[in-house]
């Protein structure tokens, strides 16, 4: 080697000294690691920002802190982590303000949630979900819920009632998804590119706080008319008592970067059948052979959803065909829908109910919102040679005017544990015997 390379190479490798250093590197107990970040409308300045993260003490439930039950005192302390909020021109200056205020630094690496009032997503979330997308510390995977009410209520009631991992515990909250359908699972990714794409728009969890008092306590009257069937429930609403207040049901609708609606936990269910992200759920159906009466399904989807689209006259035309596999779970009535003879009246029955359920959501969709949740702007695509040439005829606009066209077909595949309905008999005159002779 040469006197001139010898000089080079040790050029090279001072100048490659500094890219060793981690001159910005922090301890782990340097930093705390906000796991929610709630965002409402300010007072006094652009945005209240919230954060919770954990104290790394034991919890109150585990006897490590004052306050047993996971109560909340003045400092913010909520079952072993602290909530935080403060009104700031943006939410990164709001982190650092809060850094100010304590002895770590706020890191947003693992954060599991970012939460938006409905009152602030209804005016625009846009400018929030740009920092949050451009920070370098934002995790993509994080989920997007709009809440009814404050954020930073939402956030207090975030708590760990089974187990101590509060992590864990939102990870798996978000898994009820695929569990129940009643509500989508949506990743902050997801989220940030559906407000940019043209061929559909973004939607985000809706979520609410219960405060327990929606539980009727009146028994029903014997001359009242029987209780609904399928009910559509606000978040928040849930006939319930005990177990967290936090809720998710149901989805927030965007129009670009504005809340605009939602849909409630059936429409929910429908929706997520029609982009092929419903996994499994249990549908409860009226009887029509028997008033008051129902039959539950557990049903999942056999196959992805066929989307195809093309125009008649000028007019975009979408053909949506759905297949679903069901298994009987319950027979209210006591008929027995298990017979050859009878099968194909449930099926064709369940059929047309999944199919008006998705005709309606849709429909909804279209002249309520004209917000194209469902990205049959994808296929829609297809049908143009450039994307400049779909940008201009603008989708988005032209979603209300599509035609959509559904076709449900639905598999009764098992009669869970029983062969065949059977009749209960009793003192009384057989007349229990009615149901299975019909």
């Amino acid at each position: 080697m040469n006197r001139s390379s010898k000089i080079i190479l040790i050029i090279i490798l001072i100048f490659c000294l500094p890219l060793s250093g981690c001159y910005d590197a922090a301890d782990v107990d340097e930093e705390v690691y906000a796991m929610a970040i709630g965002i409402d409308k300010g007072v006094d300045n652009a945005v209240r920002v919230t954060f919770q993260y954990p104290t790394y003490k034991d919890s109150p439930s585990s006897g490590g802190m004052k306050g047993g039950g996971g109560g909340q005192t003045e400092t913010g302390e909520v079952d072993g982590t602290l909530v935080s909020t403060v009104e700031a021109p943006s939410l990164l200056e709001g982190v650092q303000m809060l850094n100010a205020a304590g002895n770590r630094q706020i890191s947003l690496t693992h954060a599991k949630m970012l939460v938006f009032s409905e009152e602030f997503a209804r005016e625009g979330v846009g400018k929030d979900v740009e920092t949050v997308a451009r920070y370098r510390e934002a995790r993509e995977t994080m989920r997007v819920i709009v809440c009814k009410g404050k954020a930073q209520d939402f956030i207090m009631e975030n708590k760990s009632l089974i187990g101590s991992n509060l992590a864990k515990g939102i990870e798996l909250s978000f898994v009820q998804s695929q569990n129940t359908g009643y509500f989508p699972d949506v990743f902050f990714a997801n989220f940030y590119s559906n407000m940019l794409t043209p061929y559909g728009q973004p939607y985000a969890i809706y979520a609410g706080v219960n405060d327990f008092q929606h539980l009727p306590e009146n028994t029903q009257q014997d001359n009242q008319s029987p209780a609904p069937i399928e009910k559509d429930i606000q978040p928040g609403e849930t006939p319930r008592k005990g177990g967290s207040k936090e809720e998710l049901f149901g989805t927030a609708i965007f129009d670009g970067e504005k809340m605009v609606g939602s849909l409630t936990q059936n429409e929910t269910r429908f929706f997520l059948l029609g982009i092929g992200k419903f996994k499994w759920g249990s549908f409860t159906t009226g009887d029509k052979n028997k008033p008051g009466y129902a039959y539950v399904l557990d049903v999942i989807t056999a196959r992805k959803p066929q989307v195809s689209a093309h125009f008649e006259n000028g007019v975009p035309v979408i053909d949506l065909k759905v297949d679903l596999d069901a298994d009987i779970a319950a027979i209210q009535s006591r008929i027995d829908y298990e017979k050859v003879e009878n099968i194909k009246e449930l099926e064709s029955y369940t059929k047309d109910c999944f199919q008006e359920g998705m005709k309606k959501t849709i429909e909804r969709t279209q002249k309520e919102y004209n917000c194209d949740i469902f990205h049959f702007g994808k296929k829609i695509a297809g049908n143009f040679k450039t994307i400049q040439e779909l940008e201009n005829y603008n989708w988005l606009k032209h979603y209300q005017e599509a035609k959509i066209n559904v076709d449900v077909t639905v598999n009764i595949r098992r009669n869970g544990f029983f062969f065949g309905t059977r009749p209960f008999f009793s003192t009384r005159s057989g007349n229990q015997k009615e149901g299975n002779n019909q």
